[in-house]
């Protein structure tokens, strides 16, 4: 049985993709991955808030793992049943275990760019700048954590004789519906950073993800 740790989960993902596949410890891996994602995702976001304020920190070290866990909580049952539907012979709890997976990974990565954020807040960096660093980093790490899921459930069709090509065009799919809620759901958290003088919990949600990252960028080239 495969040991649940920040390095193993990047280093031995075949020997996971094989307890997954023989339902080896579903449970227990679930719980450390969970905690894998709460400190990586913990660690950046404090990194994060300390712009505004050592509550911001605080704030933001607990809303990035909610992220994480409320974009998957969204998209889980969007990709297993559609997976039962073209053939996918994958439990719930061994899709949820893949796909947290990916999460974690992403987590400790994350976590890994933590130094370079604080650096760059010491630095005297602008808003708009940290927000666009933030952005891809994010991207940066969510697509490792993708292509790492990517990766998985392809070996795991191998592994239990899935010759089906329908899994092939699904995933992809998942991958960009999951991308466009994360990357809304994180609006919708906001603010990680923090702009105002004042402490924020929540600011009221104007239009969207993508509308408020061109107004950025906007800011930053004047």
């Amino acid at each position: 049985m495969m040991q649940i740790t920040a390095e193993s989960i990047i280093k031995s993902s075949e020997a996971l993709c094989n307890d997954v596949v023989n339902d080896v410890a579903l449970k227990a891996k679930l719980v450390q991955l969970t905690g894998i994602v709460l400190v990586g995702g913990a660690i950046y976001g404090f990194s994060m808030g300390l712009r505004q304020s050592l509550l911001q920190a605080a704030v933001s070290a607990l809303k990035v793992p909610a992220l994480f866990f409320i974009t998957l909580l969204i998209c889980l049952s969007t990709l297993h049943f559609l997976g039962l539907l073209f053939g996918s012979r994958l439990s719930l709890s061994q899709t949820l275990t893949v796909l947290l997976t990916g999460v974690a990974v992403n987590s400790v990565l994350l976590g890994s760019f933590a130094p370079i954020s604080l650096f760059f807040l010491l630095s005297g960096s602008s808003y708009e700048f940290l927000m666009l660093m933030h952005v891809t980093i994010f991207i940066i790490c969510g697509a490792a954590g993708l292509t790492y899921i990517h990766k998985n459930f392809h070996y795991i069709r191998q592994l239990s004789g899935d010759d089906s090509s329908n899994a092939g065009f699904l995933l992809p799919i998942w991958m960009i519906l999951y991308m466009f809620v994360g990357s809304q759901m994180a609006y919708i958290l906001a603010p990680f950073v923090g702009r105002e003088s004042t402490f924020l919990l929540f600011r009221i949600p104007q239009d969207n993800f993508y509308t408020y990252l061109w107004e950025i960028i906007l800011q930053l080239m004047r």
